[in-house]
């Protein structure tokens, strides 16, 4: 009888023991939600892209050489030719800062600004150009008239809301990044914009 009292408290302090080190290390692999957490994560998106642009332009490039304000007969050039390009918007997430404030969690970032805006120069066609002699076309006519177009493509997509576009785009996939910690689901999640 003694010797089954023994057994038994063994075996009750084994199990306690077995359950207290289950919870204390299931304690330490949950990852506690700190500030320096969630900010390390999110830098790890690097510059995140949030939005993409696809525009589809044609254009018309014209000049003749000038003399004193005055354009010269016959030395008229120009081009008219279409192309596609892309802007791409994103932020730059190493920039973030986070800060928690008991059950949500604050996170500021810089606006949404052009990553990129290009033209994609396979989708180039020529449909119309002069052979002037007197002031031939030339590589720098060609790069002028792209970065024209191209400012003019941004615009454009400014005024279709392309800015607000990427800003509610960036939100969303900040805070589906934020949500993949495990825990965060507890928390509401504020994404705003530096000034």
């Amino acid at each position: 009888m003694k010797n089954f009292k023994k057994i038994l408290f063994i075996l009750i302090c084994i199990l306690v023991a077995f359950i207290g080190g289950m919870f204390f290390m299931n304690k330490q692999t949950e990852p506690e939600i700190t500030s320096t957490l969630i900010q390390n994560r999110i830098e790890q998106a690097s510059d995140l892209v949030t939005t993409k642009y696809h525009y589809t332009k044609v254009g018309k490039f014209e000049n003749s050489l000038n003399l004193n304000g005055w354009s010269i007969p016959l030395t008229n050039k120009y081009f008219i030719l279409t192309f596609e390009g892309e802007i791409q918007l994103g932020t730059d997430l190493s920039k973030a800062n986070v800060e928690i404030n008991d059950s949500t969690i604050h996170v500021t970032v810089d606006k949404p600004a052009v990553i990129s805006n290009s033209i994609d120069e396979s989708s180039i066609e020529v449909y119309d150009e002069t052979k002037n002699i007197f002031n031939p076309i030339s590589v720098s006519d060609y790069k002028a008239f792209a970065l024209e177009q191209k400012d003019k493509a941004l615009s454009e997509a400014k005024e279709k809301g392309l800015m607000k576009a990427a800003q509610e785009n960036t939100k969303k996939s900040i805070k589906e990044i934020v949500s993949i910690i495990p825990d965060t689901d507890e928390y509401t999640i504020e994404v705003t914009f530096k000034e």
